[in-house]
């Protein structure tokens, strides 16, 4: 049986770009209350609290970084998919849930933290990929190869390229249209994302490690060991240092 080693989870921002590896910004412990274990934890874009997901489970929390207060988001949520707008009002994740026949289906959901209410933003699907674009207005996930935009509001959703994953390859969606990507190659491709700007494209190839591209694939970086990383400007990438002997989890 695996052992928590530590009930604090460490966020670490990086600057890239112009190294070919990543160095650490800064790097702060979050205190979580006793009897946390925590995995995934996914900064806000203004650096004030964190959403992380507890360790084997679905529930989500919003902890406070400068004062360690928590709340519950929901108890149904993918830790590893969670997404924050950016101006830090709505957090978006996968929820999983099983028909009769025991089939996994996915849905993508959101929570406004203000209301604390949560939305079914896509219906759950046996095609739902995994990776999406938001903005302040709204979402876009692709769901067998097709973009779907949902709003938070009555305002429609901004469009945005979308990366995203598909059986283990890259996708890229934009204008609607998806392509695989997989910049280097056939791969097992894990936790993409696109910069604020549009440009770059933030990937993990398991085994080989975090990498950085250009829209269409090309001048691709590497920059370490940097896990679960998601930008939070157009130069910082924001990620976890974990590490998982097959009894120990820390990070």
């Amino acid at each position: 049986m695996k052992k928590l080693f530590s009930v604090t989870v460490a966020l670490a921002m990086a600057v890239l770009v112009k190294a070919q590896l990543v160095e650490p910004l800064s790097t702060q412990r979050v205190q979580l209350p006793e009897g946390i274990a925590s995995e995934h934890a996914t900064i806000s874009p203004d650096g004030s609290f964190a959403v992380i997901g507890e360790m084997g489970g679905g529930t989500l929390t919003r902890v406070d970084i400068a004062t360690g207060a928590t709340k519950t988001l929901t108890n149904n949520g993918l830790s590893s998919t969670v997404v924050i707008s950016p101006d830090g009002a709505n957090v978006v994740f996968n929820a999983v849930t099983f028909t009769d026949e025991h089939l996994r289906m996915n849905s993508l959901h959101s929570v406004n933290f203000a209301t604390g209410s949560e939305v079914e933003l896509v219906a759950p699907s046996r095609h739902l990929n995994a990776g999406v674009a938001i903005s302040r207005t709204g979402v876009i996930a692709v769901e067998n190869g097709r973009a779907r935009a949902r709003s938070f509001a009555s305002t429609a959703a901004q469009s945005l390229p979308v990366a995203s994953i598909n059986y283990g390859h890259l996708e890229i969606t934009i204008n609607g249209e998806t392509t695989t990507l997989d910049p280097q190659g056939r791969g097992s491709y894990i936790w993409p994302a696109v910069s604020p700007d549009g440009t770059k494209v933030v990937y993990c190839l398991c085994g080989e490690g975090t990498f950085v591209c250009n829209i269409d694939g090309s001048n691709v970086r590497p920059i370490g060991y940097l896990n679960a990383a998601k930008w939070l400007t157009n130069d910082l990438l924001v990620g976890m240092e974990d590490y998982d002997d097959g009894v120990n989890f820390t990070q």
